[in-house]
This record gives C-alpha cells, structure tokens and sequence, in this order.
C-alpha cells in the first residue's frame, strides 16, 4: 500500500537519481578507459623510442667501429713514418712519434669502448675543456663540410660529363681516340708535317 501513498514527482526523483548515478558510472567508466588507452598509448610510445634508440647505438657502433679501423690504419702509417724518421735521425721524429702514440691510444679508446661510455667521456672533457672542446668541433666541423664539399663537387662533376654514343667513358682529357689525334700530344704525332 505503500505503493499508493507515493505521490507523482517523487517517482520522477527516484529516476532522476538512478539516472544521475547511472551517467556518474557511465563517466567514470569513460574516463578510466581514456586512461587505459592514454597509458597503452604512452607505453607504446616508451617501446618505439626505445626501438629508436636501439637502432641509433647500433649504427652508432658500425660507424665507431668504422672509424676505428680507419684511425688503425692511419696509426700503422705513422708509426712507419716516425720509424723512418728515427732510423735517419729526423729532428721531426719524436714529435711525429707522440702524434703516432696519440693517435694508437685515440684508437684504442675508440675501439674498446661502447657509445655510451664515448658520449660519457666526450661530455666530460666538453665539462673540464670548454674551449678545447669547440676548437675540437670546430675543425672537425669545418674538415666534414671540406670533404661534404668536395664530395658533391666530384659527384656534380660525374653528372655533367657526357657519355659517348658507344656507351663507353674516355679517360680524362680525351673525348675520343679522334681529339687525341687532331689535337696532337706535342711531339708532332701523326699530323707532323701537314
């Protein structure tokens, strides 16, 4: 009987209350599914990075192994050099020798080392030599923007040469066997006397 005894407006309270409890719910279960997907979304973010990173140390490491092979192969030569210049009692051979042991322990930090423990030491020395350290990167600068330079020029110059109808590139200076004739090589060839 107690039915009887409600009046309209407070059945519509009762619903409006579990309706406002109901889109409560429905908000909460939305904003934690925002961040579950925010959360998914940044670990996924973290795993990419990471791959990247993965990626650049591994590239990073071909290229220091790279460079160490090439300094090696610089050291063995002046060690040669400075070994001739002792051998004949060169005033430049003590200083061509420390340049030579210098470059053997650049070499040898270079390749015993791992990227990370190089950019370590590298931020080091930047830290304890400031100064020496931009006139580091100031050369190295200016011999990669040398050899970028020369690098394009000599590709640039490959692209302009033409290539003959017989699909074959004549050496340097000659176009074909006919200019090398016409033009003579000066000790009066095949044209002497015309």
């Amino acid at each position: 009987m107690s039915a009887s005894n409600e009046t309209p407006g407070s059945t519509s309270k009762t619903s409006n209350t579990r309706d406002e409890g109901k889109v409560h719910q429905d908000l909460a279960d939305l904003g934690q599914d925002v961040k579950d997907q925010v959360a998914a979304m940044g670990e996924e973010a973290t795993a990419q990075v990471g791959h990247m990173a993965e990626k650049a140390k591994s590239m990073a490491s071909e290229q220091k192994d790279l460079i160490a092979e090439q300094l090696g192969g610089l050291t063995d030569a002046l060690d040669k050099v400075a070994a001739d210049l002792e051998s004949s009692d060169e005033a430049a051979a003590p200083y061509l020798r420390m340049v030579a042991d210098r470059a053997e322990s650049l070499t040898a930090a270079i390749r015993d080392n791992d990227v990370d423990t190089m950019v370590s030491m590298t931020e080091d020395f930047g830290r304890r030599q400031p100064v020496a350290f931009l006139g580091i990167a100031a050369i190295l600068g200016f011999a990669a923007s040398r050899f970028l330079r020369a690098s394009a020029a000599r590709r640039a110059e490959d692209q302009m040469q033409p290539v003959p109808s017989n699909g074959y590139s004549a050496p340097n200076g000659a176009e074909d066997g006919m200019t090398q004739r016409a033009g003579g090589l000066g000790n009066g060839g095949d044209n002497a006397g015309i």
